[in-house]
């Protein structure tokens, strides 16, 4: 075997460096990033505020030199390295780029309506999570934060809070570098142990992600899929985000944020590894929010951190990318009483969600772009959760309260409730997701006709292995519920198999160019019992979008590019574990209560019906989306223009179902005591009946949006480096019910000596149409020579209104505790009895409600020094005018009653 000196090794490398100079002394060459490039290996360095730069001793041989700079260009130069060398490297202003910097969201130049935010918009909006984001959206505006409830996402529609239509956020796919957060098997809640839950606010069961707990530090990129997706993506009814987390080496960056609501900051580093194209990146970051600036007792808190190790590069004529990642992230929800407030100081709720992710995505393609086999994408992702609900509440029973807690059906005796204690649950939950995936691209020619076709098949699975509600039955949370604990693993898990393809046809219409893509995604889920409608059943979505780039034209000594498309697909969200697999509905019947100051005299009797409350009815809900938009650019001037139209009318909501439920009112005799507790047997009864309702999931809901998006970008202006951007949206959305509703009459009604007697069934409809317009023009300044980026925003709601449609609150039908069905007819408006069935409404009720303009100033600043650090600042609602206006001659005061939010931060590189 051959050896070598020490002296023979040092001579196989040698030390290359150089300086960059600017030839228009525009801005200092500071922070440029230089690539070395021999064969497949590749080196890179920064040059420091001097421009000079180093790669250190690196083996000798031919090497190409090229740069990367926002602010620079150079044509990329070859060097032989034999021995040490100094290189110099003129660089000139790189005008074109300025035009590409954007401090808003772009519109992108695909299929569909999309929105693309890049890292220096992020940084510039200096957001707390993902959902300051949507501010750069067409319909989006600057909101304060709250952090301390979960955060929904909500695409083309002007928004409803209620939980009918979560879907528009259940419907929306997060993926990050390749994998789908998957939220099927989220089963963490505890709002049915408390009669009212203070922190229903905080569960995101049944309603996608929650963008709190996704940190904007990490992230390089975000494309926002408003319009028709491609059947790559699944699991969708509204759209998708597209998350690109940092990858390559970098710089140490610091981030340092505080405002009046949250405290935040960041670490993260790119590193080089070797010479075979490996990098790898870390980062961690935290958060502490709070409800109220004032408030030290509710709080959110958030730590994400990340590993992830990347590798590119070329062989066998194809360009290669590897990346794997390796995530933990926790959230602390806390809520606790004041001690100087409450009447309860061990009153506390504390939420903790401790997930980990695995995550590795490999990707080939061809770099001649006529190949045959174009290329092959392979995904694999993991995750595991630990939730963790740990809540105390003080309970003090208001009377000699029975306590009912049987787990089975039938007549039981009962205890009483324990006057005072203090209650613990835990609810336990551990949702596991997998998923894999695989699709591989085909391209060719036919007739003059690019065709590339991508085949697919994507397969997820979803468990909870979680325990469920924890806690001792004889000291319940509230002495009133009827709830009764389930372990969550009991409950099967979900196989969700997907397959897609897609063909993009690309043909020559005279100068004008056609792009097409149409396609179709089946889904399935596998392995379910039989008696589920949705078992095993195939859902097909289609879905088509097409482009024309229209030949180009003169204009003056400009060019009009101009691109009309257009837009038609289904899209299908299957349901979540808990839709399918709800928890069962207790009914708790006290026929006995005869309480005594003697413990042994005392008689307790209840009857427990237990409800299986699964619809086995239940679908997928589908989204049938239609859209057209138009675009124009010339001179780096942009307008794009989309008019959208979807319907939706199997949403999931819960709708309400009756029961009529027997029970003994047993009349306890005195008399026969004897100094013991009743007998029952020994004591007559009467036999009752009333009615219940309660709630099942179904395909209620309906859900139309329609309206116009549109953004005009201009050119940034030279000398002052300036760009306009106008967006904004005019948006109708209208929520309804397809569902019958149910309606007990008023408890103060007596019939027959007890309550509950008649039941009424109601149309449905229980809609409401809901509009809104706005708009957002953005003024922002781009300086390099100075390090300063300045922007003014001025966002105004030119309207909003909303609009009940028409009800009459007269049942459609009846019935008695006989469960005998009759129409209800104009003479039972005067009956003693069911004239209360009636729900009286007035004309006000169905009256459009108008609220006339809200416009706020916003301002952004962005100072960097010498690359290596800055300082920003914003101020929200620096102006406002929300002028007072009058509804049913009551004047509505709004003037005077805002406050400007600010918040700063500084950032480190290094």
């Amino acid at each position: 075997m051959p050896t070598f000196t020490h002296a023979q090794q040092q001579a196989s490398k040698a030390v290359l460096s150089g300086r960059i100079i600017s030839m228009d002394n525009t801005s200092r060459p500071d922070s440029v990033l230089v690539f070395a490039k021999k064969d497949s290996v590749q080196y890179r360095a920064f040059s420091n505020a001097e421009g000079v730069f180093s790669f250190g001793a690196i083996p000798v041989g031919t090497y190409k030199l090229s740069i990367t700079s926002m602010f620079f260009k150079t044509a990329p130069r070859t060097i032989h390295l034999h021995k040490d060398v100094l290189v110099e490297m003129p660089v000139q202003s790189n005008q074109r780029t300025l035009q590409e910097v954007f401090i808003t969201a772009s519109e992108s130049k695909g299929m569909t309506s999309t929105s693309v935010i890049d890292r220096r918009a992020m940084q510039h909006l200096q957001p707390s999570s993902f959902t300051d984001l949507l501010e750069l959206l067409p319909g989006g505006r600057a909101k304060d934060p709250v952090l301390t409830s979960m955060n929904q996402i909500r695409l083309r529609e002007t928004g409803y809070d209620s939980r009918s239509y979560d879907i528009s956020s259940l419907g929306t796919a997060f993926v990050v570098d390749g994998a789908t957060i998957n939220t099927s098997a989220n089963l963490q809640n505890s709002e049915n142990y408390f009669v009212t839950d203070p922190n229903a606010s905080r569960f995101s069961v049944n309603k996608g992600v929650d963008m709190r707990s996704i940190s904007t530090d990490q992230i390089e990129k975000v494309t926002i899929i408003r319009g028709i997706p491609s059947v790559e993506y699944g699991e969708v009814t509204s759209g998708v985000v597209n998350i690109e987390r940092k990858s390559g080496a970098s710089p140490f960056s610091a981030r340092m944020k505080a405002d009046g609501f949250s405290k935040l900051f960041y670490l993260g580093k790119g590193f080089n590894i070797g010479t075979k194209g490996w990098t790898l990146n870390t980062d961690i970051g935290y958060m502490k929010a709070k409800s109220d600036p004032r408030n030290d007792f509710n709080t959110y808190n958030r730590i994400n951190t990340s590993v992830r190790l990347d590798r590119k590069w070329v062989a066998n004529g194809r360009s290669n990318t590897w990346r794997n990642s390796l995530d933990y992230n926790t959230t602390i929800d806390n809520q606790r009483v004041d001690p100087d407030n409450g009447y309860a100081p061990v009153d506390k709720y504390t939420s903790n969600s401790n997930s980990f992710q695995v995550n590795t995505q490999f990707s080939t393609k061809a770099i001649n772009h006529k190949a045959f086999w174009q290329g092959l994408d392979l995904g694999f992702n993991a995750s595991y959760t630990k939730d963790k609900i740990d809540a105390t509440k003080w309970i003090q029973a208001k009377s000699a309260e029975i306590l009912i807690n049987s787990m089975e059906p039938g007549e039981h005796d009962a205890k009483y409730v324990t006057p005072s204690y203090a209650s613990h649950l835990l609810v336990d939950g551990q949702p596991f997701n997998a998923a894999f995936r695989i699709n591989t691209t085909l391209g060719f020619d036919a007739l003059a006709v690019r065709h590339e076709v991508k085949v697919g098949m994507e397969s997820r699975y979803s468990k909870n292995f979680g325990k469920g509600q924890v806690y001792d039955l004889d000291f319940p949370t509230s002495t009133t519920i009827s709830a009764r604990p389930r372990a969550f693993d009991t409950i099967p898990g979900m196989f969700n198999q997907s397959f897609f393809i897609e063909d993009k046809i690309s043909t020559y219409i005279g100068k004008s160019k056609l792009t097409t893509a149409i396609g179709v995604r089946g889904m399935a889920l596998l392995g379910m019992d039989s008696k589920y409608t949705i078992a095993n059943k195939i859902y097909i979505d289609p879905r088509i979008n097409a482009k024309l780039a229209l030949p180009k034209m003169d204009v003056g000594n400009k060019i009009l590019k101009m691109e009309v498309g257009a837009g038609y697909g289904y899209a299908t969200k299957m349901p979540t574990l808990d839709q399918l697999y709800p928890n069962f509905k207790y009914f708790d019947l006290v026929q006995a209560n005869f309480y005594h100051n003697n413990p042994g005299m005392r008689k307790a009797n209840a009857v427990t019906y237990i409800v299986n409350n699964t619809n086995y009815d239940l679908r997928p809900a589908t989204n049938k989306k239609f859209e057209i938009n138009v675009d124009f650019e010339i001179d780096h001037h942009r307008l794009s223009i989309s008019y959208f139209k979807e319907k939706m009318n199997t949403g999931f909501r819960e709708s309400s179902q009756y029961l009529a439920l027997g029970y003994k009112q047993y009349l306890i005799d005195t008399t026969k005591l004897n100094g013991q507790a009743p007998v029952l047997s020994e004591h007559p009864y009467v036999d009752r009946k009333r009615y219940y309702t309660y709630s099942f999931d179904t395909n209620g809901s309906t859900l139309n949006k329609e309206g116009v998006e549109f953004q005009y970008t201009s050119k940034r202006f030279a000398g002052i480096n300036t760009r306009f951007t106008l967006n904004g949206a005019y948006f109708i959305s209208i929520y309804s019910n397809s569902m019958p509703y149910y309606g007990l009459i008023p408890s103060s009604v007596i019939t027959n000596g007890d309550t509950y007697q008649y039941i009424g069934m109601y149309e449905g409809n229980n809609g409401q149409v809901r509009e809104s317009f706005n708009t957002n023009l953005t003024i922002d300044s781009y300086l390099p020579n100075l390090g300063l980026t300045v922007s003014t925003s001025i966002q105004n709601i030119w309207f909003t209104a909303q609009k009940n449609e028409r009800k009459n609150g007269v049942p459609v039908m009846f019935a008695g505790i006989d469960e005998q069905w009759l129409p209800y007819t104009e003479k039972y408006l005067t009956d003693p009895d069911l004239k209360f069935l009636t729900i009286l409404y007035t004309e006000s009720d169905f009256q459009r409600k108008t609220v006339p303009i809200d416009l706020q100033m916003n301002m952004k600043i962005t100072k960097e020094f010498k690359k290596k650090a800055s300082i920003s600042m914003f101020v929200n609602r620096l102006f406002t005018y929300r002028p007072d206006y009058v509804r049913n001659g009551i004047k509505v005061l709004r003037s005077g009653y805002v406050t400007p939010y600010f918040g700063m931060e500084l950032n480190f590189n290094f």
